[in-house]
């Protein structure tokens, strides 16, 4: 996650930088380490309601060549889980749902409903199988539905269709492991809850969202994949290419959402003011459910569609060539959103940038 690399780099540059005494050190710090990178994104930090600072470089589209702005929407990938999972706690805290119930209330036909429950898909301990495989095709991230969906599930359905036909293909295939034994990052667990939302509300997943999240947290530039045209939506980053996956419907609660900089800053300041989720609420989405170990040897930390790590919480998104970090430290009060819409830029890493903000000026 953290290079030795990179943190040896953060810390020369921070000696460097914060010996001087510039009216703006953090500003100069986060300048320094975009310096000269053709970096096109933003990157923006608060802490306690204050910018900390920011920086937007490059434009929207080739088209308008309007210039990226800290108010330009960009896709935000699976950071959009940490939504679904909120939407479920919302509905717990109506009375609606228990984390701990089976899903057989949800999906009665599904064999393992009974072995299964809500909390098994928010932690990622389901064993419920992944339905996307990964390929790089001209250089951008792209995720397609595993082989034998292919041509089955196609952007020539009807976001509906797709999810009609996702959600039939889950609920046929078998466990990859005994649920509650392991911990299997799948995407297809988020798609799963977003259902399990529009069941017991009675209201489309996006509609959900819309008036129990957005509406009430202010967040007036948030939106879906499915609702805009990648490349013609105003004041949205383009991709750097066309993107080759297949994405009607099927991102629906795991990757699905468009958001900015102040919005995500609001989502993540609300978490710290329990201004829609309750401190019960908060604690079990950010309780790490795992004690594992990726293939890499790194720990692996999750809650409920976020990460724990030290004092803070963070999630990173993927999309096409979209790459997004953000980050929480609910003791300091600390928000990172760092987003580009240029991935396949090898001068620029948002982890590694993300994470040199965290390290650096989180004090």
């Amino acid at each position: 996650m953290k290079k030795i690399l990179a943190l040896l780099l953060a810390a020369v540059m921070t000696l460097s930088i914060f010996a001087s005494c510039g009216a703006n050190e953090k500003q100069a710090y986060l300048n320094a380490l975009l310096k000269d990178t053709g970096f096109s994104g933003v990157v923006f930090v608060t802490k306690n309601g204050h910018t900390v600072c920011q920086t937007a470089k490059g434009v929207e589209n080739s088209e308008t060549n309007q210039p990226i702005t800290t108010d330009t929407k960009f896709c935000i990938g699976s950071v959009s889980k940490q939504f679904a999972a909120a939407a479920i706690l919302l509905l717990r805290q109506e009375g609606k749902l228990s984390v701990d119930e089976d899903l057989t209330r949800f999906f009665p036909d599904y064999r393992y409903a009974k072995e299964l429950t809500i909390r098994h898909l928010l932690d990622m301990r389901s064993g419920i199988r992944e339905f996307y495989d990964v390929e790089y095709i001209d250089g951008a991230f792209t995720e397609l539905p595993t082989g034998e969906l292919r041509g089955v599930i196609t952007n020539d359905n009807t976001a509906g269709e797709n999810r009609r036909l996702l959600e039939d293909w889950l609920l046929r295939q078998p466990l990859e492991f005994e649920p509650d034994s392991a911990f299997e990052y799948s995407n297809s667990n988020y798609f799963l809850l977003a259902r399990i939302v529009e069941i017991v509300s009675g209201q489309s997943y996006s509609d959900f969202l819309r008036e129990h999240i957005f509406e009430p947290l202010g967040m007036k530039h948030t939106t879906f994949i499915d609702d805009v045209d990648l490349f013609r939506h105003p004041h949205l980053a383009a991709p750097t290419v066309t993107p080759q996956t297949v994405y009607v419907g099927v991102t629906m609660g795991l990757g699905d959402m468009i958001s900015n900089a102040h919005d995500i800053d609001r989502w993540l300041t609300s978490l710290r003011t329990h201004a829609l989720l309750t401190g019960e609420s908060v604690e079990m989405m950010t309780t790490d459910y795992t004690d594992e170990y990726d293939e890499c040897g790194e720990e692996e930390n999750y809650g409920f569609g976020i990460r724990p790590y030290g004092e803070g919480l963070f999630h990173s998104g993927y999309f096409s060539t979209y790459l997004t970090m953000v980050y929480t430290d609910p003791k300091t009060g600390m928000n990172v959103f760092a987003v580009t819409n240029d991935d396949i830029n090898p001068n620029v890493s948002i982890p590694e940038l993300g994470w040199n903000l965290v390290d650096d000026l989180n004090v």
